[in-house]
């Protein structure tokens, strides 16, 4: 019996000692790799969390500035960390004209028509044939009116009848109507402003103010703080020179600095942090 046992194979207590050092070291080292990639997926997940907010705020902004005219009084005002401009909130398509006020039958309408102080509108009016001198005229909003209430019921179309989406009365003063053919184009502005907003989550973000709103709405972040380049805009003339004058500004440069919402573990020592980054854009303005 006990030579049988002994011829028997196995392993020494030795053999098994050394086999559990083998497998530690290479369980150890196979967790170590996969914190460090945890580490750097939570890490670019935050950095695309950034670059996403970067982004979406740097193509509002632009958007805005392109289509806007400094010349023609679309920015109202500038500051480094924030401006306030004419925003095209609403449009449409003439559809009828009333007989004796100044009034509008729009249809095919898209966004949000309002007679606020801080509203306006482009009509296109048709000059004389062949002149050339058909024109974009500004106008102030006096009211809005439902098709009924506003004495245009129906469209002037030619193939077919209608019912305006809304009625507008311009300005009593304004004198081009007889230009505004049906077919036309009409837009509608209202003054926005952007800036930085300090959240009560503690947090710097960006926000927006349409026509006399009080307080900010929120857009896009976190940003970083208006000291840190959170958000900063420097304005150029059209040769090129930084300019306070708000009325001469031809290129803006949109400066960006965004925090991640969450925080990302660091390597080595370092506890959990916000992943930071930056963006910046020139845009042109339309005069």
């Amino acid at each position: 019996m006990s030579s049988s046992r002994l011829n028997r194979s196995g392993f020494t207590i030795a053999e098994v000692l050394v086999y559990l050092v083998i497998a530690v070291v290479v369980v150890a080292g196979v967790y170590k790799v996969l914190i460090g990639q945890n580490r750097l997926y939570m890490k670019q997940r935050e950095l695309q969390d950034v670059r996403g907010s970067l982004r979406a705020a740097a193509n509002l902004l632009a958007f805005e500035l392109r289509q806007m005219s400094a010349a023609g009084g679309d920015l109202y005002s500038i500051g480094t960390y924030d401006l306030s401009l004419r925003s095209v909130q609403a449009s449409g398509i003439v559809c009828a004209k009333h007989s004796t006020q100044p009034r509008l039958g729009l249809y095919a309408t898209s966004g949000d028509f309002e007679d606020t102080s801080d509203d306006s509108i482009l009509v296109f009016s048709v000059g004389a044939a062949g002149t050339g001198d058909d024109q974009w005229i500004q106008s102030g909003v006096q009211g809005t009116y439902s098709p009924a209430a506003g004495g245009v019921p129906d469209c002037a179309w030619s193939a077919s009848t209608a019912t305006p989406d809304i009625v507008v009365e311009v300005d009593s003063t304004a004198v081009f109507l007889s230009g505004v053919e049906v077919g036309g184009p009409i837009r509608e502005f209202r003054k926005v402003e952007y800036g930085l907003y300090f959240d009560a989550d503690g947090r710097w973000w960006l926000g927006r103010k349409v026509g006399n709103a009080a307080n900010y709405e929120k857009l896009t972040g976190p940003l970083s703080a208006p000291s840190d380049s959170g958000l900063a805009f420097v304005y150029y003339d059209s040769n090129g020179t930084v300019t306070a004058v708000a009325a001469d500004v031809r290129m803006v440069d949109i400066i960006l600095r965004g925090e991640s919402y969450g925080k990302a573990p660091q390597f080595g020592d370092l506890g959990p942090q916000v992943e930071e980054d930056s963006l910046t854009v020139r845009v042109s303005t339309r005069g």
